[in-house]
C-alpha cells in the first residue's frame, strides 16, 4: 500500500501513513489535484496562467514556484516531475489516488469479456468498491474564486466522474 494517499472525491485531502498532511495554500492543493487528475506534463506558462490569471507572467511564475516548493516539501522529491519548462505528476511515484482507483474499478466490468448487462461476482465487487470510493463529488466544497478556468475544469471533471 502506498504511504502517500491523495483523496479528491469528497473534500480533498492528502495523507502519509494514514496521517493528514496539511497544505496551507489553496492554490497549492488545487495545483496538486490538477496535476494528479490530468496525469500529463504541463508547461509552466500554462499552469501560471491557469492558476494566477490576474498576475503578470513574472508574478504568476513566481507564485507557481512558491507553491511547487511547498508541494515538494509535503510530497517529497519524487511525486512531481519538475524541470525548467514542464511540470507533471510522476507516473512512477508511489502515490495512491482515489480518482484513479475509482476509474479503474468502474472500467473493470467494461473490459471483463461478457455482455454488458450480465453481472458476475468480480464485476459486482469492482462496482461496489467504486461506489464506496465515491465519498462525494470531485473536490467537494473547494473552489478558487480568482481562477475561473480552474473552477470550470473542476466542474467538468466533477460531471465526468458523476457520469462514470
Amino acid at each position: 500500500m502506498a504511504a502517500l494517499r491523495l483523496y479528491l472525491l469528497g473534500t480533498p485531502r492528502l495523507e502519509r501513513n494514514d496521517k493528514p498532511i496539511a497544505i496551507a495554500r489553496r492554490k497549492a492543493l488545487a495545483l496538486l489535484a490538477y496535476l494528479a487528475a490530468t496525469r500529463r506534463l504541463h508547461s509552466r506558462d500554462e499552469l501560471a496562467t491557469l492558476f494566477w490569471p490576474d498576475q503578470n507572467q513574472s508574478g504568476a511564475r513566481a507564485s507557481l514556484r512558491r507553491d511547487l516548493s511547498s508541494l515538494k516539501h509535503a510530497l517529497g522529491d519524487h511525486a512531481l516531475i519538475v524541470d525548467q519548462a514542464q511540470i507533471g505528476f510522476n507516473p512512477d511515484a508511489d502515490v495512491w489516488i482515489d480518482v484513479e482507483e475509482f476509474q479503474t474499478k468502474v472500467a473493470k466490468p467494461q473490459s471483463h469479456g461478457h455482455a454488458q448487462q450480465a453481472v458476475c461476482a468480480d464485476c459486482l465487487a469492482a462496482v461496489t468498491e467504486a461506489v464506496e470510493l465515491y465519498a462525494g463529488d470531485f473536490m467537494a466544497g473547494f473552489n478558487l474564486p480568482d481562477s475561473t478556468a480552474f473552477d470550470e475544469w473542476q466542474f467538468f471533471e466533477t460531471e465526468r466522474l458523476r457520469q462514470l
